[in-house]
């Protein structure tokens, strides 16, 4: 009895301690399966302008340490009641915080109003509006309404003076002639008197080569002759009488009226009436810009049209002068002859060179040789 009773004891506390030791290997391997699942994972690096919002419970626990193990002895804490969390607006292409979970639907694009443009309307073809080509073509090169008829333009005519000029004239299988000219303007009181007279020199005497003469009154329109007179060589000669009151103009050589405008010269005041355009708006006198007047010549009335060419130097016995190079070239289908003037702004817009173009190829040309200006207030 008393060999067996140890014997029995000895195996009952040793199964005992078997026992023990294989729960305290269990709840060894239990304490390490929760340290596992109590570890917070790793958290995902999140995109910019992305918002990571997670809640955790973490239960209140009576540990003991053991060794090198911790052995939970208390019962796990009730949790805590979660409380309502707000929803919060979440802009769109924001990534999900766990990569394990599946990526929310894409929400709809947000189109800006700003940037929605209307559509643009088509016309149909047969009700678009017509194009007028004045609205396209290019701005006219004077002060005209239209492309045709003479114009009016602002006025100063030049002061009281003398030019005297040297005359060469050419003629065809001829040598050259010379002689002298003079162009006599007289301001005073609104009223002008203008002689213009040409010779040549031939061996023993002179030759007159024409006279014109002009005289009228200054108006809003500028030069406005009354009466002129013109005598050429070999010719009779003519006079023409304007009505201003009436607009016409009478002739001499064919007995007949004819109706004028506005601002109409004679074949002497246009030199002038150039020169107080420019003297009033030099800016008038450009490249390519065309002045347009209405001439009464011998029977009919003419628009003469000059074109403005360049800012040429003329030589003269008074030196080199600069002066504004103005053509009125021979009208198309015509024997009209061809006339040059060269203004001279720094003179008194005075014409410094004259040149006319006769339809047999005979070329006069008149240059200044001499200035004498009479200032108006010593008139």
């Amino acid at each position: 009895m008393n060999t067996i009773a140890p014997t029995f004891e000895h195996s009952v506390i040793k199964r005992q301690n078997l026992i023990f030791l294989t729960l305290a290997v269990l709840l060894h391997l239990l304490v390490l399966h929760n340290l596992d699942m109590d570890a917070p994972p790793a958290k995902p690096r999140m995109e910019e302008n992305s918002i990571a919002v997670q809640f955790r419970d973490v239960p209140e626990q009576n540990e003991q340490k053991a060794g090198n193990s911790i052995v939970k002895t208390g019962p796990m804490a009730a949790p805590e009641e979660k409380k309502p969390v707000p929803e919060k607006k979440i802009e769109p292409a924001i990534s999900p915080v766990n990569p394990s979970l599946p990526a929310p639907e894409p929400e709809p694009a947000i189109v800006v109003a700003a940037e929605v443009k209307p559509p643009v309307p088509v016309i149909p073809a047969e009700s678009k509006p017509e194009t007028k080509a004045e609205e396209v073509s290019a701005p006219l090169a004077n002060d005209a309404v239209s492309n045709e008829g003479p114009q009016t333009y602002p006025i100063r005519p030049p002061q009281t003076g003398t030019i005297s000029m040297r005359i060469v004239r050419t003629e065809p299988n001829k040598n050259p002639t010379f002689g002298e000219g003079e162009l006599n303007w007289e301001l005073k009181n609104a009223r002008y008197k203008m002689n213009i007279e040409a010779k040549l020199d031939l061996l023993f005497t002179s030759l007159n080569l024409y006279q014109l003469h002009s005289e009228g009154s200054i108006d809003v329109y500028g030069i406005t002759p009354a009466s002129s007179t013109e005598k050429r060589r070999n010719r009779s000669e003519t006079a023409t009488h304007f009505d201003h009151a009436k607009k016409s103009v009478s002739f001499s050589a064919s007995n007949k009226s004819t109706e004028i405008q506005d601002g109409a010269q004679d074949k002497a005041s246009f030199i002038m009436q150039l020169a107080g355009i420019g003297n009033a708006e030099p800016d008038k006198f450009q490249p390519g810009r065309e002045i347009r007047l209405q001439v009464a010549e011998e029977r009919d009335v003419a628009t003469f049209v000059f074109v403005v060419t360049a800012l040429e130097e003329v030589e003269t016995k008074m030196g080199k002068i600069m002066a504004w190079h103005v053509v009125r070239p021979p009208r198309p289908g015509t024997y009209n002859s061809k006339l040059e003037v060269w203004l001279a702004p720094e003179q008194y817009w005075y014409p410094i060179q004259i040149r006319n173009t006769e339809s047999n190829g005979a070329v006069t040309t008149q240059t200044a040789t001499k200035i004498v200006s009479i200032p108006n207030t010593e008139r």
